[in-house]
């Protein structure tokens, strides 16, 4: 079973990422943030572009929805993805493919 979070403390505008799953080091391909910019989660069959992209479009200054909607877009393979996307207002998107393993 595999688990992930993405959060901005209201308080603070600090941003964090967890992810808990069997892979090894997973972390190093899963998990993206940028203080002031966002946080963004890929797992399922991981595309680490999502991450590295995302990030470029929170800060160019779109949303997490607007974010997620431009990474889904320049991704073949949706089906078998989950993002999630915290912004630094902490408006948050998430996606999880049709084709995810249960």
């Amino acid at each position: 079973m595999t688990f992930s979070i993405t959060a901005r403390c209201e308080k603070t505008g600090q941003l964090g990422i967890a992810i808990s799953t069997k892979v090894i080091a997973v972390g190093a391909r899963c998990t993206f943030a940028k203080a002031r910019v966002g946080a963004i989660a890929s797992q399922s069959f991981s595309n680490p572009y999502l991450g590295i992209n995302g990030l470029t479009y929170l800060e160019k200054g779109l949303s997490a929805s607007e974010t997620l909607e431009k990474v889904l877009s320049e991704d073949p393979s949706t089906e078998v993805r989950q993002v999630s996307i915290v912004d630094h207002q902490g408006n948050v998107a998430v996606h999880t493919g049709k084709e995810c393993v249960e």
